[in-house]
């Protein structure tokens, strides 16, 4: 994979779902989404310079991410574009459809170390006022506790106008695990959302942390 990225995509994808949506602790007690973080922290490291017109791809097909230092793994397509950035959160990207397919689908996942004591209630609590205040415009279509990957959790569905005015749709997945809390989103353009949904719930079943 290169490490260069064009300039004009990277400011793009830099303002998009995934950077603003990432949990920070504040003396390991308040939860919270980071805003604005530089370019040079979310180089994607490739470049997007085919057409391709993307096929659902077989499980049994997909490669395996194992992050030794954040103790997690997953599994994703062959033909995903994986990048690694210096807050230890990890991106997978869809390949794109066309020239024009300015913003592909993506997942995102990001972990930060929380106090032991940190409820799940507050973490859910902190980041859906933490979404209201960066999007006037969010409409939460779902919002409910779940189990995934053995741990309580709690699942919203929402649409949200981006800073580059873009409508995009995005599917958020949080949870904790001992002292380590997790943020998971999915986010396409609406008209996408369906389309690569079945693919990213295959990678989500295979997601599992480690001790």
């Amino acid at each position: 994979m290169t490490v260069k990225c064009n300039a004009t995509r990277l400011h793009e994808l830099n303002r998009d779902f995934y950077r603003p949506l990432v949990i920070s602790i504040v003396i390991s007690i308040i939860l919270c989404v980071s805003i604005r973080n530089s370019e040079s922290e979310f180089a994607f490291g490739s470049q997007y310079d085919k057409l391709l017109i993307y096929t659902s791809v077989s499980e049994s097909e997909f490669l395996t991410y194992d992050d030794l230092i954040t103790g997690f793994s997953i599994k994703y397509p062959p033909d995903w574009d994986r990048a690694q950035h210096i807050d230890k959160s990890i991106t997978f990207i869809a390949p794109k459809e066309s020239n024009s397919d300015t913003f592909p689908a993506g997942l995102g996942i990001i972990f930060k170390e929380v106090a032991s004591n940190m409820s799940l209630s507050f973490i859910s609590q902190t980041q859906l006022n933490t979404l209201k205040n960066l999007y006037p415009d969010i409409n939460i279509l779902e919002s409910y506790d779940i189990t995934f990957a053995g741990h309580p959790a709690h699942k919203i569905i929402f649409t949200a106008t981006d800073n580059t005015s873009h409508l995009r749709k995005a599917m958020q997945i949080w949870f904790k695990d001992d002292t380590k809390a997790y943020l998971i989103t999915y986010k396409a353009d609406v008209e996408k959302f369906p389309q690569y949904l079945p693919t990213i719930e295959k990678m989500l079943n295979t997601f599992y942390t480690s001790k």
